[in-house]
């Protein structure tokens, strides 16, 4: 809710209008939903009652080929028949035993044939289709008594009409040494038909189609509505796992309640597809209604939703116009007005956002003369640091009188002044290169000459090495950032010290992506309120610190040069001497050092 009020006025009518629109619509549709499901599941109910007693008619025809072959197949001429060897015996058998089917046949018209077989192949039948049985007999050879269903069969030469198969092996039944032992074969052919008529008397609702599948998705039947839905036996094998609860498919652009129903004793199922349309034909009405309802309600916030477009929408609309021309930097806006139309509030923010302009007018008329003041001042200021440069001795001059002076040294023959001027020339060189950064092995050439010109003031008593250095030359560092330390160390712990003492440069591996350069003396030390002041400038932000301002400055170098997780540390013992330690990332270009 409180999200809810943060919104725009424009955002929250809108949003309250589309609630209401998206109201009626759902309850409609929900009543729509909810009465198309009931139909359906009516529908449902009503195709599984009438296939169960679909079901029950073809078990009844199940049982009434069943028992016809029992009684035929028991009956004592064909027991003859079936055990006789004569051949002329089996002949005037096989006579009587056709007069017996033909019997059977006249009472059940849908039998198309009836085969005897016996196991010396001998055989009696009305139509012929002894190969049919024969194919059955050799799959029911070690089968027992019971009636089994031999698949359906579409037309051919030999059957002109589509049929199933039923078929049952016959035992030996006389007082005979052959009591119980196999002695034949039985088959029926039954016309499809019988079944078609009894799926033809179900009633059904107009439109639905019905398929009815046997021998693993062979298409039996498919009355008229079914033809000219053409399902593929692709989707009837795919529909026929389906069950009897109704499942929705999209067939050809439509929607059909698809429901499958087994029957075991042809080894097949029912398929039927009602079209929803038709199941929901009587709830055209009720949509209609609800394009109504919806229609009268879009009016009804029509209406209200203009007015206040015009009463308060409108003038804030134009205020907000207003003030992204204000904002876009035109301060012409600032001499006008901005006039608003509607309700009493929209008036009162119309004039004070128009005296708030006067005064912002008032303001930066102030803030510009001011400025202008600010800029003449800066003028002046960089008129006289222009001056202040220009009055500076230009480094490249100093290099070159540097070089004069070595050459005087050499013509003279004094060595220190040479070396001094040699070292002091390689130094100013070097600061005013225009790289920022270097390799490791020039910054310490440069520390070198440094020390250089510290030894031949101090003759004897300054000590120089460095340790490790040489597995990381390559690696790429800021620009005199090691000389600012050196001369730290050398300025207040060995200049200071009687005897001098030994500056050491060491340089090692800080874990997998890091290094670190140490220099050390051997000097006067500090004590530990000092060592203390010395971090707490390291550690502080401030840039006008003027103590230790080399050391600072390489610290805050490295800091905004690397980021906050590198710099100086440092540790000093009184009368020891002291360790600075200088934390640098490996050069993502460099080879990384060996271990040492």
């Amino acid at each position: 809710m409180r999200a809810f009020k943060k919104l725009s006025i424009r955002t929250q009518v809108l949003a309250i209008g589309a609630v209401i629109l998206a109201i009626i619509p759902l309850i409609s549709l929900m009543a729509y939903l909810q009465s198309s499901e009931v139909i359906v599941n009516q529908n449902t109910q009503y195709n599984m009652e009438l296939v169960s007693n679909l079901k029950q008619r073809v078990s009844d025809n199940y049982a009434s080929v069943s028992s016809i072959m029992i009684n035929l197949g028991y009956d004592t001429t064909v027991q003859d028949f079936l055990l006789e060897k004569d051949s002329l015996r089996i002949y005037e058998l096989s006579k009587k035993v056709q007069s017996l089917m033909s019997v059977i046949k006249s009472t059940n018209p849908d039998i198309v044939d009836i085969i005897i077989i016996n196991d010396a192949g001998k055989h009696a039948s009305l139509q012929g289709s002894v190969g049919l049985a024969q194919n059955m007999m050799d799959k029911l050879i070690e089968g027992g008594g019971q009636v089994h269903y031999g698949g359906f069969y579409k037309a051919n030469p030999v059957v002109v009409r589509d049929t199933f198969l039923f078929g049952m092996n016959l035992f030996a039944a006389r007082d005979t040494q052959r009591y119980g032992e196999k002695a034949g074969f039985i088959a029926v052919v039954l016309d499809t038909k019988s079944i078609h008529r009894e799926i033809e008397k179900f009633p059904r609702l107009s439109g639905t189609s019905f398929y009815l599948l046997t021998n693993e998705e062979e298409l039996v039947y498919a009355n008229p509505n079914g033809v000219e839905l053409n399902l593929n036996k692709e989707s009837l094998r795919h529909y026929s796992g389906y069950g009897e609860s109704a499942v929705i498919e999209k067939i050809s652009g439509k929607s059909y309640g698809i429901q499958t129903f087994a029957l075991p004793e042809i080894n097949g199922s029912i398929i039927s597809a009602v079209p929803i349309s038709n199941l929901i034909k009587e709830l055209e009405g009720l949509k209609r209604t609800s394009y109504i309802m919806i229609m009268i309600t879009l009016l009804l916030v029509t209406i209200p939703y203009s007015m206040l477009m015009m009463n308060i929408l409108k003038p804030l609309g134009k205020l907000i116009a207003f003030m992204k021309r204000l904002k876009s930097g035109n301060l012409d806006v600032l001499h006008t007005k901005v006039e608003l139309e509607g309700y009493a509030e929209i008036e009162v923010i119309s004039t004070q956002f128009n005296t708030m302009l006067n005064r912002i007018n008032d303001l930066t008329q102030q803030l510009l003369e001011t400025t202008g003041e600010l800029y003449q001042a800066d003028i002046e200021r960089q008129r006289a640091e222009m001056s202040f440069l220009q009055s500076q001795i230009k480094p490249h001059f100093l290099s070159n009188t540097l070089d004069a002076i070595k050459g005087i040294a050499i013509v003279k023959g004094n060595n220190e002044i040479f070396e001094m001027a040699a070292a002091l020339s390689r130094m100013l060189r070097y600061s005013i290169k225009g790289a920022n950064e270097v390799a490791l092995e020039e910054e310490l050439r440069i520390v070198a000459s440094y020390i250089t010109i510290h030894q031949v003031r101090f003759s004897g008593r300054i000590q120089f090495e460095q340790l490790g250095t040489e597995a990381f030359t390559g690696i790429v560092i800021p620009k005199m950032i090691i000389q600012p330390l050196v001369e730290n160390a050398l300025t207040h712990g060995l200049e200071p010290h009687v005897n001098g003492g030994k500056l050491i440069i060491q340089a090692k591996l800080k874990g997998e992506k890091h290094f670190e350069i140490i220099v050390s003396d051997n000097g006067v030390g500090m004590e530990q309120e000092r060592l203390e002041q010395l971090q707490d400038v390291l550690q502080s932000r401030d840039r006008a610190a003027n103590q230790h301002i080399g050391i600072k400055n390489v610290n805050d170098r490295i800091r905004l040069h690397y980021g906050e997780g590198y710099g100086i540390s440092i540790n000093s013992w009184l009368g020891e001497g002291t360790v600075i330690r200088m934390l640098l990332p490996l050069s993502a270009g460099s080879d990384k050092p060996a271990s040492m």
